[in-house]
């Protein structure tokens, strides 16, 4: 399990040009990174979050990497399943010291250069604890 006390979280966020939010086919294919994402990394989860600006509350995915093992799986998750459609993307958030940092992988643009910033930001955090 990536998930504990030591754990980085992430907030994740899928999007596709080509399929609309609620596209089964679309839904189907978030649901296919979350299941590679549980299997090689173990802190994937469901969260009702605050939405900015409305009343209630919005679903988010959290994953929660305890490790450099663990990155470096969801990494190459993230890689495979962006490379089968180019027209998708992932935003990753982040929070640091009360600041709020984010991400946006396309699926254009998938190599190791892309994932530098959230690398070096994890490897802050982990280093402060």
């Amino acid at each position: 399990m990536s998930e504990g006390p030591d754990a980085v979280e992430l907030m994740l966020s899928m999007h596709s040009d080509r399929f609309d939010a609620d596209d089964e086919r679309w839904i189907t294919q978030e649901l296919d990174l979350l299941a590679d994402l549980a299997r090689e990394t173990g802190g994937v989860r469901r969260e009702s979050i605050p939405a900015t600006g409305d009343k209630g509350a919005v679903e988010a995915v959290i994953l929660a990497l305890g490790s450099a093992q663990a990155f470096t799986a969801a990494v190459q998750c993230w890689k495979a399943w962006l490379s089968r459609d180019r027209t998708r993307r992932i935003e990753v958030a982040w929070t640091i010291d009360g600041r709020r940092e984010r991400i946006v992988v396309q699926g254009t643009a998938v190599d190791d250069a892309t994932f530098a910033k959230l690398a070096q930001a994890i490897q802050v955090r982990e280093g402060d604890q």
